[in-house]
């Protein structure tokens, strides 16, 4: 028989439960149905086998969409990570004063919706009045003020920068967080036995801080796979698909053309795409030894 607290204890959990289907599990399950018919949006759906997926497999959109992708992941992954670390090592070795106001100053962008960053960029970057341009002619480096987001090879790392400048503030936050657990003693030994700071950061900080770089991957990959926001408000995929990614794809496809159920199929691939990388780093980066062994 069921126990009765274990039935109690269930009933407070069936609001959340339900909540939590009804706005994420439904509309999971509906994309995947989705995915295999033909729709758009009005008429009755039609069942169409794998016909989405073939096509998307061969759609060469969808292959410049992957890759942009992956190159984004050097500016959502790689540089925070790198700059982050350095960040949190230089702040917290400051004053408390000082490092207040620092750890503020690069966490304010985090706070902020990316969409709206995203506006607020693409004004800094405007060809004609922009400040960044204004800028660079002020200072006699007028060959160097392009128009950045309309150039077919500035266009990507120009975004891509925007997102690096947005997560490293998170994962320098991260990183704080991990090297505030680390023993004050063992960098007293380091120091005693002739380490220099490098040295120390090296054997010392870097290693204790691996699992903090194991959430940092984890979230900030998973974020690359997912943008939508921060390059619709900017350059909307253009120019010609040179900013394009898999999210906005999907939207292109469905409220652009009203096909859904290739939409759909996009969706699908995006969330399989997660659940790779979410089991690759789980398995390839445990946060405990015990868990390798």
């Amino acid at each position: 028989m069921l126990d009765a607290s274990k039935f109690r204890n269930l009933l407070y959990v069936l609001p959340s439960l339900a909540v939590y289907a009804a706005f994420v599990l439904l509309p999971i399950l509906s994309s995947i149905v989705l995915g295999f018919t033909q729709w758009d949006g009005i008429s009755a759906p039609v069942f169409v086998g794998l016909k989405n997926y073939t096509t998307l497999f061969s759609d060469p959109v969808f292959y410049t969409a992957l890759w942009n992708n992956l190159v984004l992941l050097a500016f959502y992954v790689a540089l925070p990570l790198i700059i982050g670390l350095i960040l949190a090592v230089v702040v917290t070795s400051i004053r408390t004063t000082e490092q207040l106001a620092l750890r503020t100053l690069y966490f304010m962008p985090y706070v902020m919706p990316t969409a709206v960053l995203g506006i607020i960029w693409r004004w800094l970057y405007n060809p004609a009045f922009g400040p960044l341009n204004q800028a660079l002619k002020a200072v006699g480096l007028k060959a160097v003020a392009l128009p950045w987001l309309g150039s077919f090879a500035f266009a990507l790392p120009a975004v891509g920068m925007v997102a690096t400048w947005y997560y490293a503030g998170f994962c320098m936050a991260i990183f704080m967080s991990g090297l505030q657990r680390i023993e004050p003693s063992l960098y007293d030994a380091a120091k005693v036995d002739g380490a220099t700071p490098v040295q120390s950061f090296r054997y010392i900080s870097v290693p204790s801080l691996l699992p903090e770089v194991r959430i940092v991957l984890l979230l900030t990959i998973i974020a690359s796979i997912k943008s939508f926001d921060l390059i619709f408000t900017m350059t909307r995929g253009g120019p010609a698909n040179s900013t394009l990614v898999p999210n906005l794809y999907m939207y292109q496809l469905g409220f652009d053309l009203g096909r859904y159920g290739y939409a759909s199929a996009v969706a699908v691939i995006g969330a399989i795409l997660i659940f790779l990388v979410n089991g690759a780093i789980h398995r390839f980066m445990p946060a405990h030894k015990q868990d390798a062994q």
